[in-house]
C-alpha cells in the first residue's frame, strides 16, 4: 500500500503519551492522548467509538499490523487518555486531539479506520483536513452536528442518570441499548463489557459546551478520498439511513453490509470483517 507516506521500517509496539510544550493556535486546547503504535508499512489510525477505548480492534489488531503501522489511539474521556470533568468532549474536540497525536508521530496521511464516534471523526478530519486522510473506512458512521435519534435519547439518558445514580449505573444502562443487541448475543460479549466498565464516564459528568461543528453535509461532495462504509445487516435503521445518505453524498463511497452482525461488526463478525479490511486497504494501494 503506497497511498500514504509508510513508517520507518521498524515493527515493534511503542506506547506514547504527548507532552503539548507549545500552545497550538487553535482552540479547543488539545488533551495529551494515549495510544498504542505498532506494525510497519502505510499509517493506519483506528478510532474506538464512544465508551470503548482501543481494545476493540483487539480482533483486527494483529492481522492488520502485519501491513500497515497502526495508530491505536483513546480518545479523551477514554482509555489512557485524559478525562477531566471540566472539559468537552465533542467532536471538534476529538479532531483537535488527533491532529496534534498525528503531528507529535511525524505523520502526514495517514488512512483512517473509525466505529461510531471515531468514524465521525474520522469524516471530519478528512473534510477539514483533507492532506492528512489517505482513506477513509467508517463502521457504523455518524454525521457529527447531525441529530442521530436514538443515539442522542441515549446519551441524554445516560447523563441523567451518571449524575444522579453514578457512573457505574450509567456504564449497565448504556450496555443495555438496542445499538448493543448485537454484541450482547455473542460469546465475546463479556469481553466488551469488560472495557466498557472502565470507561471513565467523564463524558457524561462534564459540564463544558462543546465547540461548534463546522457544515458537514453540504461539503461531502468535495471528499476525493475513498471511503468504505461498514454495517452490519441488522444495525439500527438510523444508522443504515447514515450510511445510505454518505453513499450517495460522497464521490468515492462504497458500502457493505455485514450479514449477521448489528452495530459494531468488528467486534460482532470480526470473521468477516478482519479480510474485508484488509482487502480495503489492500485496494487503497
Amino acid at each position: 500500500m503506497g497511498c500514504c507516506r509508510a513508517a520507518p521500517s521498524v515493527a515493534y509496539t511503542e506506547i506514547v503519551g504527548i507532552c503539548a510544550e507549545e500552545e497550538m493556535p487553535m482552540q479547543p486546547d488539545p488533551v495529551d492522548l494515549r495510544a498504542v503504535v505498532e506494525g510497519d508499512g502505510p499509517w493506519l489510525l483506528l478510532l474506538h467509538g464512544f465508551s470503548h477505548d482501543h481494545r476493540y480492534w483487539r480482533w483486527q489488531r494483529g492481522p492488520l499490523a502485519s501491513s500497515c503501522r497502526l495508530v491505536l489511539a483513546d480518545l479523551r474521556g477514554h482509555g489512557g487518555s485524559p478525562s477531566p470533568i471540566d472539559i468537552a468532549y465533542g467532536p471538534v474536540e476529538h479532531l483537535v486531539d488527533v491532529i496534534r497525536l498525528l503531528d507529535r508521530l511525524g505523520v502526514a496521511s495517514a488512512h483512517i479506520l473509525g466505529t461510531h464516534t471515531g468514524a465521525g471523526v474520522g469524516l471530519l478530519l478528512a473534510l477539514e483536513h483533507p492532506d492528512r486522510v489517505a482513506s477513509l473506512i467508517l463502521e457504523g458512521a455518524v454525521i457529527p452536528g447531525m441529530p442521530l435519534a436514538p443515539n442522542d435519547a441515549a446519551l441524554i439518558r445516560m447523563r441523567e442518570i451518571a449524575r444522579d445514580r453514578g457512573v457505574v449505573a450509567a456504564r449497565a444502562s448504556w450496555f443495555e441499548q438496542p445499538f448493543f443487541d448485537g454484541v450482547r448475543r455473542e460469546a465475546n460479549a463479556a469481553e466488551l463489557r469488560e472495557i466498557m466498565d472502565e470507561f471513565s464516564g467523564a463524558p457524561w459528568r462534564a459540564d463544558a459546551g462543546q465547540s461548534p461543528v463546522p457544515p458537514i453535509v453540504d461539503r461531502l461532495g468535495s471528499l476525493r478520498q475513498p471511503v468504505s462504509l461498514i454495517n452490519g445487516a441488522d444495525d439500527l435503521t438510523e444508522f443504515l439511513d447514515t450510511a445510505r445518505q454518505l453513499e450517495r453524498e460522497l464521490p468515492h463511497a462504497r458500502r457493505y453490509l455485514i450479514p449477521g452482525a448489528g452495530a459494531f461488526p468488528a467486534w460482532e463478525r470480526p470473521d468477516a470483517v478482519t479480510p474485508l479490511l484488509l482487502r480495503i486497504l489492500e485496494e487503497h494501494d
